[in-house]
């Protein structure tokens, strides 16, 4: 039996982790999963472009980590949105000026815990691999004007690319984990094809730790 390969890619908006889980799915073969985070927004009333009190941006965190964490398959799968993700732009919604002990302050303590619990189990069950792509300064003209995503700040995505850099590894060094193996691929590898060849590879020495034989030459 082929051994159970479940990929996740973790980055920033505009860091071309969509294109690149699409690609690698279409030359291995591997399921790619739309995890349609922005599906899941719309269908339960949220716009994450749009100004919410500190309790709703919450409300709206815990809806994505109650219908993605659920619906990761069985199979093998590739994905372009990760618990690690979810963490790390739950952490941005948390602002300078939150008070320790105050009614808000407790409840986003307490919320922010949930949704830390619920994201490293979902990392030991759903995934095998989970992989930073680093995005550049620069990002596609299209990309700047989609309203259907975050922002595309460059300085919002610095932000989130240096949480998603700090969850990385927090999530590693969980003893729950252990059994997920964390990587990033290097920033100067910009290329799509050296992208996904660095993928291939990682499924590659994946199944053949199995004694499960690959061809991977595309």
């Amino acid at each position: 039996m082929k051994p159970i390969f479940r990929l996740g890619l973790t980055g920033a908006q505009g860091s071309g982790k969509s294109t690149l889980a699409k690609t690698f799915s279409e030359q291995i073969g591997i399921r790619y999963f739309d995890a349609n985070v922005r599906g899941i927004l719309k269908r339960n009333g949220f716009d994450c472009r749009s100004e919410m009190t500190l309790k709703q941006y919450f409300n709206m965190q815990e809806t994505v980590v109650h219908e993605l964490y659920s619906s990761y398959p069985d199979e093998s799968f590739i994905t372009d949105r990760t618990p690690i993700d979810v963490m790390a732009f739950t952490l941005a919604y948390v602002p300078p000026t939150i008070v320790e002990g105050s009614e808000d302050g407790k409840s986003i303590e307490f919320s922010l815990l949930d949704i830390l619990t619920e994201s490293r189990l979902a990392v030991t069950q759903h995934f095998s691999h989970i992989i930073l792509v680093h995005g550049g300064f620069k990002v596609d003209e299209e990309d700047m004007k989609r309203k259907d995503r975050a922002s595309m700040h460059l300085g919002y995505r610095m932000k989130l690319e240096s949480l998603i850099e700090g969850e990385l590894g927090r999530f590693s060094n969980f003893s729950s984990t252990k059994g997920v193996e964390f990587r990033m691929i290097p920033r100067d590898m910009t290329g799509l094809q050296r992208r996904v060849n660095s993928l291939i590879g990682v499924y590659a020495r994946y199944i053949d730790s199995f004694n499960y034989e690959t061809s991977t030459a595309h």
